[in-house]
């Protein structure tokens, strides 16, 4: 299992997540600025099979069946790294996903 953050996230936030979980970031990639649908292409050709991101649109945009992607969209007041971090332990609870596509939604408690 694969892990991508969405460079609309910090990058620092891939530190805080268990060594044992292979996090990248879109930066980490050199995929910055690329359009999702080029995005989800290239995580599947990589074999990246999670996308964790604050696009809310995301679901709206893409077919993420097609790309057997599960995006896990983390709803936030803002995409700040103090405002994210307690959000890493609840991704790594529901990891592996039950699901090979679609999103899940993580709120704040």
């Amino acid at each position: 299992m694969k892990l991508l953050l969405d460079e609309n996230l910090p990058v620092r936030l891939k530190f805080r997540f268990n060594p044992s979980i292979s996090v990248s970031t879109v930066n980490d990639e050199g995929w910055n600025s690329i359009k999702n649908g080029e995005l989800l292409k290239l995580m599947n050709r990589q074999g990246f099979t999670i996308l964790v991101t604050a696009d809310r649109n995301l679901r709206f945009q893409q077919n993420l069946e097609k790309h057997e992607v599960v995006v896990i969209l983390l709803v936030s007041k803002t995409n700040r790294y103090k405002d994210l971090i307690d959000y890493v332990s609840r991704i790594e609870e529901i990891l592996p996903p039950e699901k090979k596509y679609g999103v899940v939604e993580i709120k704040p408690e």
